[in-house]
C-alpha cells in the first residue's frame, strides 16, 4: 500500500476572511439540524428504542443539540451479542485493509472539517480554534493508527534471535470487544483515537459517548 508521509493536519487560519465564510456557512448548517433526533446504532442498525436525552448547548441553555436514545441493559447486551460476531469476521480482515479504513474515514472527516467543528462549537462550547483544533487532532488519530498498524503487520520481517537452532517470531492479535467511554472536553478527537486505535488492529467497540457530547459521536460513527 502506497501512503505519503505522515504529516499533522494544519489548523485553520481564521484570519483569512475565505475560511471564516467557510466556518459561518458550517455553523448555519448544523443549526438547521438542532433538536434532531438520534438513534442507537447496534450491529450496524439504526434502533429508535427507549427513552431519549436531550444534548443541550452549555452556551445557550435553552437550545437542544438534539435528543439521543439511551441504551438500558438488555440493549447492551445486544449491541455486545452484535459485536462479539462482527468481531469474528473483523479480525479476519487484512491490516492494510484496516488502515485503508481509517485512511477514508480521515479524508471524510477532512473534507467535513468545519462541520464537525461547528457541532463541537454548539454541543460542547468550543471556540473555532478549539473546535478546529479538535477535528484537526481526530483526523491525526486516524492518519497514524492507520500508518502504525502497517508497521506492526510487517514485525514478522524482524529478525528477534541470530541462533542458527531456534526461531523467534513475535506477532500482534485482535483480543476482541473494546469498550470505549472518551471525555466531553475532547469529544471528537479523544473519542475518534480510542476508538480507530481498536478497530485498526482487528478488534470491535462498543461506544458510549459522553452524556453532553453524544451527537459529536454519532457523526463521527455515521462518517
Amino acid at each position: 500500500m502506497a501512503i505519503y508521509e505522515y504529516l499533522t493536519e494544519p489548523l485553520t487560519d481564521f484570519s483569512k476572511q475565505e475560511n471564516k465564510e467557510a466556518y459561518l456557512k458550517a455553523l448555519k448548517k448544523i443549526e438547521s439540524t438542532l433538536g434532531k433526533t438520534y438513534p442507537l446504532i447496534v450491529g450496524g442498525e439504526e434502533v429508535f428504542e427507549g427513552r431519549t436525552q436531550a444534548s443541550i448547548n452549555p452556551s445557550l441553555t435553552e437550545q437542544v443539540v438534539g435528543m439521543i436514545h439511551q441504551a438500558d441493559i438488555p440493549m447492551g447486551e445486544r449491541a455486545m451479542q452484535a459485536a462479539l460476531k462482527a468481531f469474528e469476521t473483523w479480525k479476519k480482515v487484512k491490516p492494510e485493509t484496516r488502515a485503508d479504513v481509517l485512511f477514508k474515514t480521515a479524508a471524510i472527516v477532512r473534507r467535513r472539517k468545519h462541520e464537525f467543528s461547528a457541532m463541537m462549537t454548539y454541543e460542547a462550547g468550543k471556540s473555532w480554534v478549539e473546535a478546529d483544533a479538535d477535528t484537526a487532532e481526530a483526523i491525526d488519530f486516524l492518519e497514524y493508527y492507520g500508518r502504525q498498524m502497517l508497521i506492526l503487520n510487517r514485525v514478522d520481517d524482524v529478525i528477534l534471535s541470530r541462533r542458527n537452532i531456534e526461531r523467534n517470531e513475535y506477532k500482534y492479535i485482535p483480543l476482541g470487544v473494546g469498550a470505549v467511554i472518551p471525555p466531553w472536553n475532547f469529544p471528537l478527537a479523544i473519542t475518534c483515537g480510542m476508538a480507530s486505535a481498536a478497530i485498526v488492529t482487528g478488534n470491535t467497540v462498543l461506544l458510549k459517548p459522553a452524556s453532553n457530547t453524544q451527537v459529536i459521536a454519532y457523526m463521527l460513527v455515521e462518517a
